[in-house]
């Protein structure tokens, strides 16, 4: 099958290196818009994203990776762009993500220095930067794709009442707690390792929100299950490195909550990629993500009747 947009970045990868000798393999997909691809040349290796510019907004990917590496956070070095096509190309981190490097076993070491490097991204001062926030309409937006996504089309009047009540303590759970630089997906697919050291990638859609939100996203993760004295240890750790001024007990229900409305959310999305993108994969994720939602649910009554919805 004719893949335009791949010919349309080759042809910009001729003139960028003033020849066409250069070898062009797939590196990854993305849960959005987004491919892309291993580029090398003369013992060299780069990333070439295709970032379809009617989907995905490359100009803000820029902007935050600057942000990022002006704070001393390892983020990819973007080489060149033609916003009007698309097309970056940027530094490539290799092939290690923090998902491959536990290697299917629990490294606690690992996930400390991704929590030190996400209290780094915590201190970046969001008041001078035009980020996004994660505001009451975009969370209420995200939990609503359980509704219109992962549940029945036939679904109760009444179960949709009493989920937009569930929304609302969510919601308000959210913005309640410390607002900081939230990256939205810094999970074990989105971090790779490179000389030993964490690398964040996949950070465009980047937020003001929850300084739990990261955090669940790590330790709650829909691609790798921590156990509960595990998730403990490195909650407590965070707490204590980050200096949370809030008690433990609090902060820990914040981070809860904020776990229940990034899984409900979740659901939805991956129910979306299946049906509408095709992407029928995400499927075989759905159980983890539900786990952690039901878990929830027994952890605190007033989210009980999760458990007969989902």
């Amino acid at each position: 099958m004719n893949d335009q947009r791949l010919d349309q970045l080759e042809d910009w990868l001729e003139v960028f290196f003033d020849d066409a000798s250069f070898a062009l393999s797939k590196a990854s997909d993305d849960a959005s818009f987004r491919r892309y691809f291993r580029i090398e040349r003369s013992n060299l290796s780069f990333i070439a994203m295709d970032a379809p510019p009617a989907k995905e907004n490359s100009k803000l990917f820029i902007n935050i990776a600057n942000l990022l590496r002006s704070n001393n956070i390892h983020a990819p070095k973007i080489i060149d762009a033609d916003l009007a096509q698309g097309f970056l190309l940027i530094e490539d981190l290799g092939n290690t993500t923090f998902l491959q490097a536990l290697n299917g076993k629990t490294n606690l070491d690992l996930y400390r220095l991704a929590i030190d490097e996400l209290i780094k991204i915590q201190r970046i001062d969001v008041k001078t930067h035009l980020l996004n926030q994660y505001d009451q309409t975009l969370l209420k937006k995200e939990l609503t794709l359980l509704i219109d996504w992962y549940l029945p089309k036939n679904i109760q009047q009444k179960t949709i009442a009493d989920l937009n009540q569930l929304f609302d303590q969510l919601i308000q759970n959210s913005l309640n707690s410390p607002q900081v630089f939230v990256h939205r997906d810094y999970h074990s697919r989105n971090l790779m390792i490179t000389h030993d050291k964490i690398t964040i990638i996949d950070f465009q859609d980047a937020v003001v929100g929850s300084n739990t939100y990261d955090l669940v996203s790590l330790l709650k993760d829909a691609y790798f299950e921590l156990s509960p004295t595990e998730i403990q240890t490195l909650l407590t750790y965070f707490y204590e490195q980050d200096n949370v001024q809030v008690s433990f007990a609090e902060f820990e229900k914040q981070f809860d909550l904020m776990g229940l409305q990034r899984h409900l959310k979740i659901l939805g999305i991956f129910k979306r990629l299946s049906i509408r993108d095709g992407k029928h994969q995400y499927l075989n994720d759905i159980p983890l993500v539900k786990k952690h939602a039901l878990q929830m649910a027994d952890k605190y009554p007033e989210f009980s009747l999760l458990k007969a919805i989902l």
